[in-house]
């Protein structure tokens, strides 16, 4: 196999060969096949990652005596740093030839036609099938025996009552969707198998069935690292048994090592040839490592892939839906202006932080509101610039409405939700999770409504027409007609003595008559 992560980064002339032995997919035999099956539903253990460093030392020359692995409390691997580190130190190096990619799932002997074609992360769950079912006899069997799924991962979820656990939450549809097209990307790669027995014997794949394909797919999802500079996902020993973590808002530095957890970032290093993970703050010994997310992928989609949630990631955030009305009669023109900035008439979405809103989402909606076209050229997308009191008062009250509207969606408030975790001892792993990732989207959208409120607090009144209107002006209109109600006996009194005295004889009576 050769894996050349170099050659996505940089032009490279010759791709570096890795000699390695090749399977026969015609020799296989089916009592071979049963002894070498990998347990995948397993767990690693830190045992596991002490004997893939082992190996690493040993045959690679991977030098990962920079960190410790633990059990967790949970019995889950802890990696944890062996000495202090400085900002920016380098504390794991795999070299490129550990590494698996999309080339060795192009030069693999079983797979390789299958993936043809096929996302990148389903080559490597089809590579992850063809090593698993080799056991021992596989050249990566130190490292597949470390690649295991989270069983409680939305990915293997099929029944209703799982689902369910993300009512309310906007990535619910999606959770459902990539479980469905797991299955039928299943069911597509043994069409292919059953149209072509020459290229793909039937006894070759009998390992192939839908069971170990999802727990391959789901495993990938969760542990395939993305290098930003070679732009590919790349399965790194190690690198994958450090849990993954929220990374911080875009242009804001990740939180220090105080809390105990230090914060790392992988990348390939064109010069080394090698996948770093460098530490991004500056950590003593014995801080729990973790991987800051290179996708900067927010909670719902860490669970989505992993089945975890970081409850305390620095950059979450929620998208927010917005477009213009087709019904508005400046339509075109503001689809052509907003085509012309980057953006979308229909089904635009924009982040919102829980410390802060894209000022392109207020311009957004200012300019999605305004009604005369001379307002148009007002807005501004590249400042928080107000075009008039009604406009914002308008786009604010859309934005509360929103808010409100999504936070129904769910079934409980946050104070069901803590009460909830406080039996997480008799909760399966999916329900927890599930309950963390709810706490984390409603926190989001709370803190959009109290900015929302901020903002809304200076317009004093609602802006109409005929100038500033109470807000609550239609109440206390009711309540003065409530209070007038007992003078209007007293009134009545007073009307019937005047015209007793004659009084309204002098006051004119409307026109009309025969003269």
């Amino acid at each position: 196999m050769a894996t050349t992560i170099a050659s996505r980064a940089v032009a490279a002339t010759t791709p570096r060969a890795r000699a390695r032995a090749r399977t026969n997919p015609r020799a296989s035999s089916t009592s071979r096949r049963t002894r070498a099956i990998a347990d995948a539903n397993a767990e690693a253990t830190a045992e596991d990652a002490r004997e893939l460093a082992a190996w690493l030392s040993y045959d690679k020359g991977v030098d990962a005596s920079g960190l410790v692995f633990k059990e967790g409390a949970r019995g889950e691997v802890e990696v944890a740093l062996r000495g202090d580190v400085d900002a920016g130190a380098r504390v794991l190096a795999v070299p490129q030839d550990c590494a698996v990619t999309s080339v060795d799932v192009d030069a693999h002997p079983i797979v390789s036609g299958l993936a043809k074609g096929r996302p990148e992360l389903v080559g490597l769950a089809l590579w992850l099938c063809a090593e698993r079912i080799k056991g021992g006899a596989s050249d990566w069997a130190p490292y597949v025996k470390t690649l295991a799924a989270n069983p409680d991962a939305p990915l293997f979820w099929t029944e209703a009552e799982d689902f369910a656990l993300l009512k309310g939450s906007p990535i619910v549809n999606d959770a459902v969707e990539r479980s469905r097209s797991a299955r039928e990307e299943y069911a597509a790669i043994v069409e292919v198998i059953k149209g072509d027995p020459t290229a793909f014997p039937a006894e070759a794949y009998e390992f192939f069935t839908e069971e170990r394909f999802v727990d391959a797919l789901a495993t990938v999802c969760a542990k395939a690292t993305w290098l930003p500079t070679a732009s590919c996902y790349a399965l790194v020993p190690l690198l994958d048994v450090i849990t993954i973590a929220g990374s911080p808002v875009p242009g804001v530095s990740p939180p220090s090592a105080k809390d105990g957890i230090a914060r790392c970032a992988a990348d390939y290093d064109v010069d080394s040839a090698c996948v770093v993970l460098s530490a991004v703050v500056k950590a003593p010994a014995n801080s729990r490592v973790v991987q800051l997310d290179p996708l900067q992928r927010n909670n719902g989609e860490l669970f989505l892939n992993t089945g975890r949630v970081d409850q305390k990631h620095p950059g979450d955030y929620l998208y927010m839906r917005t477009e213009i009305q087709p019904s508005d009669r400046l339509f075109s023109a503001k689809k052509q202006v907003l085509e012309g900035m980057g953006f979308t008439a229909e089904n635009q979405y924009f982040p919102v932080y829980e410390d802060r809103m894209p000022t392109q989402l207020y311009s957004y909606l200012r300019f999605a509101r305004v009604q005369d076209p001379g307002e148009m050229m007002a807005v501004s997308f590249e400042e928080d610039k107000i075009v008039s009191v009604m406009n914002e008062y308008e786009i604010l009250q859309l934005l509360m409405g929103d808010c409100r509207e999504l936070m129904s969606e769910y079934d409980t408030n946050e104070e069901d939700e803590l009460n909830l975790l406080k039996l997480s001892d008799t909760m399966r792993v999916r329900e927890i999770e599930a309950a963390k990732l709810r706490m984390s989207e409603k926190k989001l959208i709370g803190c959009t409504m109290t900015a929302v409120r901020k903002r809304l607090a200076p317009i004093r009144g609602i802006p109409t027409k005929q100038g500033m209107e109470d807000p609550n002006q239609d109440l206390l209109d009711i309540f003065n007609a409530i209070e007038s109600i007992p003078n209007k006996p007293k009134e009545m009194m007073e009307d019937f003595k005047k015209w007793a005295r004659g009084d309204y004889e002098d006051i004119p009576k409307g026109g009309g008559g025969c003269g």
